[in-house]
Parts: structure tokens; C-alpha cells; sequence
């Protein structure tokens, strides 16, 4: 399972994708919290178009599928409520991405367990990359209401770490094959 996970040059982009964010996050995050929700809207737009899509196709063959219609109907809802009082996502947003790094770390925390039990090369990146976006996240949750923007930094310096440690465990499980 280790070798599937970080020999994958995706997991290098991917880690480079976090770093990136991070630093954005961390350098504008009055703006990068009204830019999230704005793509936030956008890939809930896009997902009610696909659900549209399929609906419709369904619709041309015969068939009924009301929980597409019925999706549609929410994500164009949810789009249209995020575009129009984008501030009531930003107030929730310390819960949610206090909830993304938890899950993040407790993803990850199989991969670190088994790189510490089996003494691999990697092994300090993999728990740091697991337990940092822990820690954070449990912090955020405890704490969920403070500045929106202080939460957007957090996250982006835990997303500059975990992409560095991600990075830094993917080329080591590299090197060391």
C-alpha cells in the first residue's frame, strides 16, 4: 500500500498543488476566502450541470431519475446561496476546514503507523504529514469561531507543511527503492 501511494508522480504534483495553495492562503486570506467560496459555488454549479445532464439524457431514453433532478435542484440552490451571501459559507468555514484537516490526517494516519512499525526511510515525514493536519485541525475545531482569516492562514500553513512532508516522504520512498 505504501509504494501504490507515494511512488505515484501525481502524489510530487499533488504536493506541490498543497504547497502552492498554502502559500496563497497565507499571503491573501481576505481574498482567498471570498475566492474559495466563489469556486466553491462554481464546482457546486458544475456538479448540478452534470447531474442536469444526466437527468435529461435519462429523460430522451425514458427513464425517470428524480434524484438527479433532485441534486440538480440543491447543488443550483447551494451555488446560488454561496454567491449571493458568501459570508454565511466564511462563518462556517473554521468548522469545515478544521473537519478537511482531521479527515487529511486521519487518512494518512495508516500510512504513518505502518512507515514508524516498519522503520521506513520516510517514516518522519509520514507522521508529521498525518499527525500536523491532526493537531491543527483538532485545534480549529476546539476553537471554530475565531477570524475567518486567521482559520485561512492556519490551513494554509498546515497545507504548505503537508505538502512539504508529502513531498519530502514521496522523494525519499524514491530514492530509496
Amino acid at each position: 500500500m505504501f509504494q501504490f501511494f507515494w511512488v505515484r508522480s501525481a502524489s510530487v504534483w499533488l504536493a506541490a498543488l498543497y504547497m502552492g495553495f498554502g502559500i496563497l492562503l497565507l499571503l491573501f486570506p481576505g481574498v482567498s476566502g471570498t475566492v474559495f467560496v466563489w469556486l466553491l459555488a462554481a464546482g457546486s454549479a458544475l456538479y448540478g450541470l452534470g447531474h442536469l445532464f444526466r437527468y435529461m439524457k435519462a429523460r430522451k431514453s425514458g427513464q425517470s431519475l428524480p434524484g438527479d433532478l433532485f441534486l440538480t435542484a440543491l447543488s443550483l440552490a447551494f451555488t446560488l446561496f454561496a454567491l449571493l451571501w458568501p459570508h454565511v459559507i466564511l462563518s462556517v468555514l473554521p468548522l469545515v476546514l478544521g473537519a478537511l484537516l482531521l479527515l487529511d490526517g486521519l487518512g494518512k494516519l495508516p500510512l504513518a503507523i505502518d512507515a514508524l512499525r516498519n522503520r521506513l526511510d520516510a517514516q518522519v515525514p509520514l507522521a508529521i504529514s498525518s499527525f500536523l493536519p491532526l493537531a491543527l485541525g483538532l485545534i480549529i475545531l476546539v476553537r471554530p469561531f475565531q477570524t475567518a482569516q486567521l482559520v485561512i492562514r492556519i490551513f494554509g500553513i498546515a497545507l504548505l507543511l503537508d505538502g512539504a512532508s508529502d513531498l519530502a516522504a514521496c522523494l525519499t520512498a524514491r530514492h530509496s527503492r
